[in-house]
């Protein structure tokens, strides 16, 4: 195999294996730690109902994973079924709140004190 061939080979296999992989951009995974989130506190992100507070099981579930990454990482057809300012609120609730400025979905966390929404018992 001529060297001019190896070489493009080689640098093509350098781009395709940078390109699949999102740690080489800097871009975390988390997709893996939404589920169990979107599954574990389903009930307290669910669009259209009242907010409420995170049971035991969510909590630890919240405490373990990288809440920043999970909540940025809520695609828009997600946001359909999701309140994120809920998981926002979960966030909080839970102790490990996602910083202001970061994104929840296609919401941005603000600076200021957000009002909790009105919740049920």
């Amino acid at each position: 195999m001529p060297a001019k061939a190896v070489i493009q080979l080689v640098v093509f296999a350098l781009v395709f294996t940078l390109c699949t992989m999102p740690h080489a951009w800097g871009e975390q995974d988390c997709y893996r730690e939404k589920d169990v989130f979107l599954h574990k506190c389903a009930w307290s992100i669910r669009r259209g109902l009242a907010y409420l507070h995170p049971n035991p099981i969510c909590c630890r579930t919240v405490r373990k994973i990288d809440m920043t990454c999970v909540c940025g990482a809520i695609l828009p057809r997600e946001e359909e079924t999701i309140d994120v300012r809920h998981a926002y609120f979960v966030s909080q609730d839970c102790r490990k709140p996602v910083p202001a400025g970061n994104k929840c979905g296609s919401w941005t966390v603000p600076g200021a004190s957000v009002p909790p929404p009105p919740h049920h018992p």
